[in-house]
């Protein structure tokens, strides 16, 4: 190949050929492929780079939202939220009484007693009632009169825990464990009862399902307000569930272990009295208490 003219054999017109066509150099072209090339790997890592840093950004924001929203420590399962009734006096006490006849409960689920309420009266057989006005507190030993406490409440509440059995008992054999909570729902309700209605000034929960020998008509727990401020005073200051072990939702005989028992023993015993009436004349009637530390 030559840079002129050639005459090529059996080129008699004088034609002058065109320089026949060369392969592009290629450092031609070359820049503009290597640009786009590196375009496209600088495109490609500014966007892995990009989506790498959103990434971990996302995740350092994640990571600071759940540390703000943690609890400085991991805390026990709240205790659930308490029945207050709506109501003062003996209404209040009824609401009251529905609740807690729900929460205590035998082994089989139902209800462990009916829960009844009324003030401090006492049926007189005709369809009347006596007005339980006095209550008086006897010696164990039943030393004598001058050692005879006399309680005049001004606002009181009377419980009657009554089982589905014939005269109030609760089905089956008599467990330990169901006499423990028994007594326990005795002392809930006189705690919540003093804490709803500051007029309340004593509570009786009648322990039905206790059968008592003659002449003692049965057992019941008695809570004079003064007298619960001054030998526990927590009762009434504190929550109860702080006071008392195994606050559940509900209650029932083989929940309550060796340490339940001997809680419940140390704040019900020194509340729980042999009990019968005596009428005074007139509509009025003497309830007699004796303190007893068991249940025979």
């Amino acid at each position: 190949m030559s840079d002129t003219t050639s005459n090529w054999p059996g080129n008699d017109d004088g034609i002058i050929d065109a320089e026949p066509a060369r392969p592009v150099e290629d450092d031609d072209v070359a820049p503009s492929r290597a640009e786009r090339a590196r375009s496209t790997a600088y495109g490609s890592r500014f966007t892995a780079v990009y989506l790498g840093l959103a990434l971990v950004a996302g995740i350092g924001v994640g990571a600071f939202l759940v540390t703000l929203m943690r609890p400085d420590k991991v805390e026990s399962a709240p205790t659930p939220a308490q029945f207050k009734p709506l109501q003062k006096g003996e209404l209040g006490a009824r609401e009251l009484a529905g609740a807690m006849q729900r929460k205590y409960r035998l082994p089989n689920g139902n209800e462990l007693v009916e829960v009844l309420t009324s003030r401090n009266t006492l049926q007189d057989g005709q369809g009347g009632y006596f007005r339980v006005r006095y209550q008086s507190v006897e010696p164990k030993d039943a030393a004598g009169a001058p050692d005879t406490r006399l309680l005049t409440p001004s606002s009181s509440i009377h419980y009657d825990l009554c089982g589905g059995g014939e005269e109030c008992a609760l089905p089956g054999e008599y467990t330990p464990q169901e006499e423990s909570l028994l007594r326990r729902e005795g002392l809930e309700l006189a705690v919540r009862t003093f804490r709803n209605d500051d007029v309340i000034d004593n509570v009786a929960v009648f322990l039905n399902p206790a059968q008592a020998k003659a002449p003692w008509a049965g057992y019941a727990l008695v809570f004079d307000r003064k007298e619960l401020q001054r030998t526990h005073p927590e009762l009434l200051e504190r929550p109860l569930g702080a006071t008392l072990p195994d606050e559940s939702r509900t209650l029932r005989p083989n929940q309550l272990n060796a340490n339940h028992a001997a809680r419940i023993d140390s704040l019900t015993l020194p509340y729980l009295y042999l009990y019968r009436y005596k009428i005074l004349g007139g509509r009025d009637a003497l309830m007699q208490l004796q303190p007893t530390n068991t249940n025979s």
